[in-house]
């Protein structure tokens, strides 16, 4: 599979295990595959049996390839399960250029420092997610980028998984000789797909059961 042109979706549900293949060499994804089976040695998002769960999953992307005939090496994973938590947490870093402007690496240093909190060494890091940022105790920006100041503050919700979940789940579908691109919280994932930019702004909920 070109990593540059096509790209695969691994969710594993309590329920079901959907593959999902889409092409994006045109600069647009398009959906080519699709493969849904029935989810077994999976109990709440927790793998509790590997051989079971692999299978599971073997199918699911064995019907994906079929229908696209493109062959998955690499996925984005879904996660989910009573075990990923999330806080929110502070980062804060000092411009100290000349102009004293906002650029796009000053958001990269402030998220670093949000990320610096002490991780329990039995979680892993899924995601730090920006909810505003303030610019010399500005608050409320949406993208501090070209502003002048002399601080730069960012808001942020941190989301956690259990280290020994995540690993039974890699185990599980690097077994399968598939690489993981990355892994991603499945409610996430179905907000970005289902809500607009506008929905997200206005408060909108959305309910993933």
């Amino acid at each position: 599979m070109k990593k540059r042109n096509v790209i695969a979706a691994i969710d594993v549900g309590t329920t079901k295990i959907c593959t999902i293949i889409a092409d994006v060499s045109d600069g647009s994804p398009r959906v080519v595959g699709v493969g849904i089976s029935p989810s077994k040695g999976l109990h709440k998002g927790l793998v509790v049996n590997i051989n079971e769960a692999r299978e599971s999953i073997k199918d699911s992307v064995r019907k994906a390839e079929q229908t696209s005939n493109y062959k998955v090496e690499s996925a984005y994973i879904g996660v989910t399960g009573r075990h990923v938590t999330s806080n929110n947490n502070h980062g804060v870093v000092a411009i100290t250029r000349n102009d004293r402007v906002v650029r796009p690496d000053d958001l990269k240093r402030v998220l670093t420092s949000a990320q610096s909190i002490k991780t329990p060494a039995d979680r892993r890091l899924l995601h730090v997610i920006p909810r505003s940022y303030a610019v010399d105790g500005q608050a409320g920006v949406k993208n501090p980028i070209g502003m002048h100041g002399f601080r730069l503050d960012v808001e942020t919700h941190v989301i956690t998984a259990a280290v020994t979940s995540i690993q039974n789940l890699i185990k599980t579908i690097r077994s399968l000789r598939i690489d993981i691109e990355d892994l991603v919280l499945e409610p996430l994932a179905s907000s970005e797909a289902v809500l607009s930019e506008d929905e997200r702004q206005i408060g909108v909920v959305m309910a993933d059961i």
